[in-house]
């Protein structure tokens, strides 16, 4: 007997016994008492699977409003873990800037002194004029 009753066969016999099914309903039980018990059927499968979607509803609702409370703490957190990033930023920005003016302030003076050591040099150079060269 096993034989017969495969998954295979099943799927392939299920349109003819669907057919069949429906036509012995309507064929054996009146109308007037056989569409009455199909809406009651129809109505009890929606029914059903409302109160399936209102459970997990609730169950979402309940998990969101856990969230929203989680997420109200983590914003909190993450507004002064923003707010210290921020002003440690503005501190170190304000030291580059620091650093960068003394660097810059070094270099010229720097270059004002070697300005001053090289205007020697030409200034002597040009007082001594061609006496220290032989080759002209």
């Amino acid at each position: 007997m096993a034989i017969f009753f495969t998954r295979d066969n099943f799927v392939l016999a299920f349109p003819l016994l669907a057919v069949c099914s429906t036509y012995a309903f309507f064929k054996f039980v009146p109308l007037q008492y056989g569409v009455p018990v199909l809406a009651v059927i129809a109505l009890t499968i929606k029914a059903r699977n409302k109160i399936i979607e209102s459970r997990s509803t609730d169950e979402h609702i309940d998990k969101t409003i856990v969230q929203d409370l989680v997420s109200d703490e983590d914003a909190l957190a993450a507004k002064q873990n923003e707010k210290a990033q921020k002003k440690l930023r503005k501190t170190e920005q304000k030291l580059r800037e620091r650093l960068k003016a003394e660097r810059r302030d070094n270099a010229n003076k720097k270059k004002e002194a070697a300005d001053e050591d090289d205007d020697g040099e030409i200034i002597g150079a040009f007082a001594k004029g061609a006496r220290g060269k032989k080759g002209r």
